[in-house]
């Protein structure tokens, strides 16, 4: 069958505001020298910088075929990239905002990663572009992990001279920053309860929209890398109001300390009347159920 990939709808009340920087009017990035290796690209992106406004800083990863490189938590393997930013004095500790990663199962180990380009944002106040001419000096260092049958921890240092943009809002630049940060998602609720030796997820299928399709299957990427066993299966059960997934602990109960929240990415299937699949995310905010305080 078909599977066509997009953003579940929600309701527009649910969706994450954009952050203020992803808003401003930019001009183009401007792109460091790369640094090359046998397994992966790198270079550092930057958009015009804008008076009063954060921007976005990517460290964006071009991976070769078979490689795959890692998500804020990694799963059962690997390490996350690091990224230090540097300017004006300031070192801005990053990335802080992630795409959307995948489960990659070699041999039953379970990691959330990425194969292919990814960028990797790292955000700069607007408290740390300070300067004194129209060009803002950006230095930066990184390191990631690479893996395909091994793995080979690299890493990069990049330099930038990012031009100046008019004042924010204003007519120097109508061109949207919002390319160089992942996609927002929406905002689906949710509720955790303890269930056997884990916890069992439900959100409310309202909540994540396309009422007329059907959820076929469905995984949460946990923002945490130790409240849940990544390996193990995670149970799809679907009722009229609500789906749930059961989750595994990643250490046995009663002995784990039940999570405050729960946080992550919900990537779901549906399947419509016409038999088309569609994979979908939503960023899952959970918290705990009445009968697990």
């Amino acid at each position: 069958m078909t599977i066509r990939r997009g953003v579940a709808s929600g309701v527009l009340a649910t969706m994450i505001a954009l952050p203020l920087q992803a808003q401003q009017a930019v001009q183009a990035p401007v792109e460091s020298a790369p640094v090359i290796t046998d397994r992966s690209r790198a270079t550092l992106l930057a958009a015009a910088a804008i008076p009063g406004a954060g921007m976005p800083v990517v460290l964006r990863l071009q991976l070769r075929p078979g490689w795959h490189t890692y998500w804020r938590n990694p799963g059962d393997s690997g390490e996350p990239a690091s990224v230090t930013v540097r300017v004006s004095g300031h070192e801005i500790s990053g990335p802080d905002a992630w795409p959307v990663p995948e489960r990659i199962d070699i041999a039953g180990i379970v990691s959330y990663g990425f194969h292919g380009e990814v960028d990797l944002v790292t955000t700069v106040p607007a408290a740390a572009m300070q300067r004194s001419s129209d060009v803002l000096q950006i230095e930066a260092s990184a390191t990631w992990l690479v893996c395909d049958k091994v793995c080979v921890p690299e890493k990069g240092h990049f330099a930038l001279n990012v031009p100046a943009a008019g004042p924010a809002g204003s007519a120097a630049g109508k061109r949207d920053a919002t390319p160089l940060y992942p996609p927002v998602l929406p905002v689906a609720p949710a509720m955790f309860s303890k269930m056997g030796q884990g916890w069992t997820l439900r959100v409310p299928a309202a909540s994540l929209g396309a009422r007329d399709t059907k959820v076929t299957q469905a995984y949460f990427f946990p923002e945490r890398g130790d409240l849940i066993d990544h390996s193990a299966a995670q149970a799809l059960h679907v009722s009229e109001g609500e789906i749930a997934l059961d989750l595994t602990a990643a250490a046995p109960l009663p002995a784990a300390r039940a999570p405050d929240e729960m946080r992550g990415v919900l990537a779901i299937t549906r399947q419509g009347a016409d038999g088309v699949r569609h994979l979908d995310h939503v960023r899952l905010v959970a918290r705990p159920a009445i009968e697990s305080r």
